[in-house]
């Protein structure tokens, strides 16, 4: 009798303790999810940033080069006009150089040589004798009241002659005593922007737009005609660069439509232009919503199944061998979760090949079974040639995706399970082939080489266009008294730097 008031208390404790437990689970998958699709907010955020950061920086490099190869013919006519005046000597020839510029270069529209009235005296147009007038154009006000022998970037402008909208280039000529004496136009056409744009995948509802820095816009994706010209110096862009400099990257409204994007702009480092390339903050993040709304009805359909779980529990508290069980699943679930996070632990997330920490445990048991069984070790150490300039030039995302596919070459390469590949720090790479001797490894590694070049992915920086690497083999038979295991990687180390000051793409092994 005595016992009774102890078991109920022992029921009721465990009964609550039981519903205690699965409401923290409950808090703690809740917190897991939010905090899991935070961190990929995040994620979606910041590869949104780096991707228009790079497309910025690749088409202001892209309008760049074209306005200094427009300005270098400019330039060169000045001197080649002046000189014609102050000699007097005709046009003919001058026409037909002009109209040889215009076919070499498809950024031209036209090139114009004005006298100081305004009249065309020569162009690559060979209707011009009609007697048209440009003195009413801004770049010709501009060089007629301005002595400046600079180049002046004019805003867009439709052409008299073919109804196209361009973009000016111009400089002033002077005559031998330092006046006016006319201006020298190369007009692009606003179009050879536009199809360079078209090839960026920007989604439905992205922008990409030049425009000076006074405000004035020049181009716009998609395009819209009205707004060539348009004054947008009051606009989020044109404030943002006053506020916060040359480059800079912002979720804003933007004025022409009232779409909320993720903008990164970036202004020209010799011209009085800026681009900016724009995602629209409903596409950056569809994905992350779509991925939001599915966990939260997998959490939903947990929780049911949770609080099922839990009744079911209570209900059967009473009957200890159905709670053994349920500790027994419990910790055999722990285990094997302990022995996922243990592989986990032992690969690089990246390109899904070992680890730095796998490979120095591997490489210690490997010299000790070749000390114990008196075999050779082998080592390659690869290293992709000039990946630093790659970055720079491709971005950081292809970067990663270039390791990944010739991580995927390494896995493939050694054929038993006791070789190993492995990412031993950045780009360099490293391949462990016990029972292995220098001729074995350096055919391997020959191979490795060949078969990362016959990827042929594109590395402008690099000898040959494509993407190469350097690779250094050491092999030895250790035993007790003749070094350690990292002598190994040194040696191959520096047979490493030894192909990379060959020239690259090549295998050295090393001095035995």
């Amino acid at each position: 009798m005595f016992k009774l008031p102890s078991l109920f208390n022992k029921e009721r404790s465990l009964t609550i303790g039981t519903l205690v437990f699965i409401a923290l689970i409950g808090v703690s998958l809740a917190g897991l999810a939010a905090w899991g699709s935070w961190q990929e907010y995040r994620k979606q955020f910041r590869d949104a940033e780096i991707t228009t950061s790079n497309m910025a920086r690749a088409l202001a490099q892209h309008a760049e080069d074209a306005l200094v190869s427009v300005d270098n013919i400019v330039a060169g006519l000045v001197n080649t006009v002046e000189l014609q005046n102050r000699h007097h000597l005709p046009n003919a020839e001058l026409h037909q150089f002009l109209l040889e510029r215009v076919a070499d270069y498809p950024m031209l529209h036209g090139l114009f040589v004005m006298d100081q009235t305004g009249r065309a005296v020569v162009s690559s147009q060979p209707w011009m004798a009609r007697g048209l007038m440009y003195d009413d154009r801004e770049y010709f006000k501009y060089h007629r009241h301005f002595t400046n022998r600079s180049a002046h970037i004019g805003p867009a402008v439709y052409s008299k002659l073919t109804g196209d909208w361009v973009l000016t280039v111009s400089r002033r000529l002077n005559h031998e005593d330092g006046s006016f004496a006319g201006v020298v136009v190369a007009t692009i056409k606003l179009d050879y922007f536009k199809f360079f744009y078209d090839e960026f995948d920007i989604g439905d509802d992205g922008v990409i737009l030049l425009a000076s820095d006074n405000g004035k816009l020049l181009m716009r994706r998609p395009s819209l005609e009205s707004a060539v010209g348009m004054d947008i110096s009051g606009g989020t862009i044109i404030s943002a660069y006053r506020s916060e400099g040359p480059v800079g990257t912002m979720m804003l409204k933007s004025m022409v439509d009232h779409t909320e994007r993720l903008y990164s702009y970036r202004h020209f480092d010799d011209y009085p232009l800026l681009v900016a390339v724009a995602l629209s903050k409903e596409e950056i993040f569809a994905a992350w919503r779509t991925q939001t709304y599915r966990l939260i009805a997998i959490c939903t359909i947990l929780f049911i199944l949770l609080g099922i779980f839990g009744s079911y529990l209570i209900l059967q508290i009473r009957i200890r061998q159905a709670t053994e069980n349920e500790l027994r699943d419990a910790k055999l679930t722990l285990e094997s979760l302990n022995d996922e996070l243990q592989a986990l632990a032992s690969e690089d997330s990246l390109t899904g090949l070992c680890n730095r920490r796998k490979f120095d445990a591997t490489l210690t048991l490997e010299f000790v079974r070749a000390v114990r069984n008196h075999s050779s070790l082998a080592l390659i150490m690869i290293d992709v040639d000039r990946f630093k300039q790659f970055n720079d030039q491709y971005g950081h995302v292809a970067g990663d995706e270039c390791l990944k596919r010739i991580a995927d070459v390494l896995k493939n390469i050694p054929g038993r399970a006791s070789d190993m590949a492995a990412r031993y720090g950045g780009e360099e790479l490293a391949v462990l082939l016990p029972e292995t001797d220098v001729v074995g490894a350096h055919t391997i590694a020959e191979r490795i080489r060949a078969e990362i070049e016959a990827l042929a992915i594109p590395h402008a920086a690099n000898f040959g266009g494509v993407v190469t690497v350097s690779a250094g083999v050491s092999a030895f038979r250790p035993t007790l008294h003749n070094g350690n295991a990292r002598m190994l990687v040194q040696e191959a180390d520096e047979a490493l730097y030894d192909a990379k000051a060959q020239g690259r793409n090549c295998v050295r092994i090393a001095e035995p």
